[in-house]
């Protein structure tokens, strides 16, 4: 083992050579470090964690630019959130643990330590670790990512270092739960599409979607059970899309109890075409317009035919052509696969530390269902 206090970067270079899988994890990265790892290493075995967060790019401490170039040349790039560790797995021979980021501040300015080790058990931890990380990231990141990020940051105005909130892409270890099913419930129709700056409170005030889901009479929602999760998503246009703005807990539907009465019929008019209910608990809304919500097309361009179990089907069973937008056409509800649901959980809880939610007084004070559910 030995220390190093300075000269990391000499000490870096001089081992890419006798290299041949190089695995980095650093929160912040710099461009100019990444084009010169490229020269000296073959970007397809190069394995790289870091960080996602916009905060970070439109600040310039990490580059957007160096990780869009490591992409283009092949790199395998995974975004952890909250990442602070540094650790350079030199195939399976050494390591280096430092505080040095991957950036010319951290592996030649700064005041940095850490050691160079050869140690077999210990490298095997990192490796595991990094393994560890890996799997928590998921799919490896893609060049449209990239140029979907610049295109958010074009317009950001930082001053006097700062940003304005921005959203974090990294993966999480979640408290996903696998053991359910997850749904998205479609709000308006093709002929009535909102902007995306309509409030969303003004949706909920709408279709008093903080009790109940409508569906039409002939189209009731058995496929969903008890403890399931509804996802919300209202139909916009420019673009023409789906924004989700909401989620809570499924009740099973029960015939009987899980129809519109009179009353609710008479609050909202819509509720005589659409009268069945799928009844929900525990809601949670983004305190914002259909801008904060979470586009139906960024899940379905992210994991295609793996959106929905149909879809997933299909392809399963050797089907390739799949146009999956197609497979929404004219469902008042649908399933996504567990897959595309822990993502979307994850992009919700985003939205939601940038929003906050919708509060309790405000759903309280509307119109609420007129069934007592205790009598079933």
């Amino acid at each position: 083992m030995e220390i190093y206090l300075k000269n990391w970067y000499d000490k870096f270079i001089q081992e890419l050579p006798k290299t041949k899988n190089l695995r980095i994890i650093s929160p912040f990265v710099g461009e100019q470090i990444l084009r010169k790892i490229e020269k000296n290493f073959n970007f397809q075995n190069f394995e790289l964690i870091t960080r996602y967060n916009l905060q970070d790019f439109a600040l310039k401490v990490s580059s957007l630019d160096g990780i869009k170039f490591s992409v283009n040349n092949g790199a395998h790039i995974y975004g952890i959130k909250g990442l602070h560790s540094k650790v350079y797995l030199l195939d399976k021979r050494a390591a280096i643990i430092t505080s040095a980021n991957l950036t010319n501040g951290g592996l030649r300015n700064n005041m940095e330590c850490g050691i160079y080790l050869t140690d077999k058990k210990v490298i095997a931890d990192l490796h595991n670790h990094f393994k560890d990380l890996k799997n928590i990231a998921g799919k490896k990141l893609e060049i449209n990512e990239c140029l979907k990020w610049e295109s958010k940051l074009s317009n950001v105005n930082t001053s006097k270092g700062k940003a304005a909130t921005l959203p974090d892409y990294g993966s999480t270890k979640s408290n996903f739960n696998s053991s359910i099913n997850y749904f998205i419930k479609f709000f308006g129709k093709a002929d009535n599409r909102v902007e995306l700056d309509f409030p969303v409170k003004e949706e909920i005030d709408r279709a008093l979607c903080h009790y109940a889901c409508g569906f039409p009479i002939n189209k009731k929602p058995r496929q969903v059970k008890d403890g399931d999760i509804i996802y919300m998503a209202r139909m916009t246009e420019n673009p023409n899309d789906y924004a989700i703005f909401g989620k809570a807990t499924a009740l099973k539907f029960k015939e009987g109890r899980d129809i519109a009465s009179d009353i609710e019929k008479h609050e909202r008019e819509w509720k005589k075409k659409w009268p069945v209910y799928l009844r929900v608990e525990n809601p949670i809304f983004l305190n914002g317009t259909m801008s904060d919500g979470i586009l139906l097309s960024d899940l379905m361009e992210k994991f295609e035919y793996d959106s929905f179990p149909s879809t997933r089907k299909r392809y399963d069973n050797g089907e390739r052509d799949i146009e999956v937008k197609r497979s929404l056409m004219r469902k008042a509800y649908t399933r996504i696969t567990h897959n595309s649901a822990n993502w979307l959980d994850q992009q919700f809880e985003d939205a939601l530390q940038i929003t906050g939610k919708v509060p309790g007084s405000f759903l309280k004070k509307l119109p609420q269902t007129t069934t007592n559910l205790n009598d079933w």
